[in-house]
């Protein structure tokens, strides 16, 4: 403001440019009042537009007001502070449109479509993709696509129109002639892969090439993404490493390259993972936190203990996240380093790195693998000082432990506990005590449990299922055996 007043001093007086870059800088660091208060104080002298308008509105968005469900407040600057001769433009409906898909009110937004038209404006293609993304973020994928759908019939309306010789014509029936973009569609595919609706996203992906519209990086790490989640390697490779996003004139980013490398890991082909990292230092793409850590936890799983890389990723000044901590502290649970572990577990609340349960968990189930239980509930105990609770898993991990050190009672009050602050039986807790039941004999205690459980949609993992009907028959219990089956 130092320099404005100097302007203001030297006898010149701000032009509308000047208030907007005002009002822009205010909304920036959060200071919507003064902004609110410029706005009024220079619309009473006619020096502000539309872009005054809609900074403002913007602002009230970033700044969380849709987010505290006071996105109306935004609609209400819109309406009650236009001053005549300013128009309301399709860019400030596009971010009220915006703050009530954040906001959850997705059938709002779809009304301000049509209010968009009633003021005599048109949506255009930032309109619909908003619409969209709101749409993928809710699951209701059948309105996304229709809406794409809608898309792509302006499109192909405008097509006729050239071709009987009317190129010039914008409007087209009640709408405009829209462009759907790659962006249109990479909303969509990605919203479809995190859904694991993979058929539909490569559908889609087939459809947007079809109509000429070019993917990207990030198109195709969404559909990489979509092929890890259903263990599709090979697809998953031909798409990335077998020239297919070379044809289309794409490079692959750290994502696809990390997304990949993951997968390979995961099914312990190293090669191949090893491979993608060495294209990615030819191509001179940046390393991140989350290639590290994928790189660090791959390591640990093919018996390649590699701590080094987490002193590669501090060396590059990153900065390690909870996943990362997670990683190392499993990865040394996992080589038998239990104080290593804890040490990487006291290291981040030195460095304000907030664990979570996975990091627990490695350790507590290490503890539980050792014998060492009673350290195992206290370390439970810890993190429940923490504010952080434990999953079922972990409890199953514990009760298994005691009744296998045959502290029958001491597993009985956990699954009480763990029953008493709302967590669900799983299949590991049955197993677990199915097994208990086994090894002291009581079979038919251990039948009827199973039967109760199942009954209740659970099921026996195939070791206790086959084992507990093999039990039967060596009894002599065919009956109860095949009732079982």
């Amino acid at each position: 403001m130092l320099l404005y007043s100097e302007m203001i001093a030297c006898g010149v007086w701000p032009n509308v440019f000047i208030v907007n870059v005002l009002v822009h800088s205010f909304v920036k660091v959060g200071n919507l009042s003064f902004a609110l208060e410029l706005l009024r104080s220079f619309g009473a002298k006619n020096i502000i537009d539309t872009v005054t308008y809609n900074t403002l509105i913007w602002g009230f968005f970033v700044k969380g007001f849709c987010g505290i469900g006071l996105v109306s407040y935004e609609e209400w600057i819109m309406y009650n502070l236009t001053t005549d001769g300013i128009c309301k433009d399709v860019i400030g409906f596009n971010i009220l449109i915006d703050g009530y898909c954040k906001s959850g009110d997705i059938n709002y937004a779809m009304e301000l479509m049509d209010r968009i038209r009633r003021e005599g404006l048109v949506p255009d293609i930032i309109s619909y993709n908003t619409l969209i993304n709101g749409f993928c973020k809710t699951g209701d994928f059948f309105m996304a696509k229709s809406l794409i759908v809608e898309i792509l019939g302006s499109r192909r309306r405008k097509d006729l129109n050239i071709l009987a010789g009317n190129c010039n014509q914008k409007k087209v029936e009640n709408g405009v002639v829209l462009e759907p973009n790659f962006i249109t569609h990479t909303m969509l595919i990605s919203a479809y892969c995190k859904q694991e609706v993979l058929e539909e996203a490569l559908s889609l992906y087939e459809e947007m090439v079809a109509n000429g519209i070019l993917p990207d990086a990030i198109t195709y790490s969404s559909i990489i993404n979509g092929l890890r989640k259903h263990v599709k390697l090979a697809e998953a490779k031909i798409l990335m490493m077998d020239m297919e996003m070379e044809r289309m004139g794409v490079d692959p980013n750290h994502v696809s390259y990390a997304t990949l490398m993951n997968m390979f890991f995961k099914v312990g082909n190293s090669m191949d993972a090893f491979t993608l990292k060495s294209l990615m230092v030819v191509r001179d793409i940046v390393f991140d936190v989350v290639v590290y850590t994928i790189l660090m936890d791959g390591l640990f799983k093919v018996g390649k203990p590699k701590e080094s890389m987490f002193i590669t990723l501090l060396k590059h000044k990153l900065v390690p996240n909870t996943v990362t901590y997670s990683t190392l502290v499993h990865g040394l649970c996992k080589l038998g380093d239990i104080n290593g572990a804890e040490s990487a577990l006291e290291e981040m609340k030195e460095k304000y790195v907030v664990p979570n349960v996975v990091t627990y968990s490695s350790i507590i189930n290490k503890y539980v693998r050792k014998g060492i239980l009673d350290e195992a509930v206290n370390i439970m105990r810890k993190m429940m000082g923490k504010n952080i609770f434990p999953n079922v898993y972990i409890y199953a991990a514990l009760i298994d432990g005691y009744f296998k050190a045959g502290k029958e009672t001491v597993a009985l009050d956990l699954y009480n506990e763990m029953k008493l602050i709302g967590l669900v039986e799983n299949s590991f807790i049955l197993d677990a005590f199915v097994n208990n039941l086994k090894r002291s004999g009581r079979m038919w205690e251990a039948d009827e449990l199973a039967k109760d459980m199942m009954s209740r949609g659970l099921s026996l993992d195939h070791v206790n299922y086959t084992s507990l009907m093999d039990s039967f028959f060596k009894e002599g219990k065919e009956s109860a055996a095949l009732t079982l089956a």
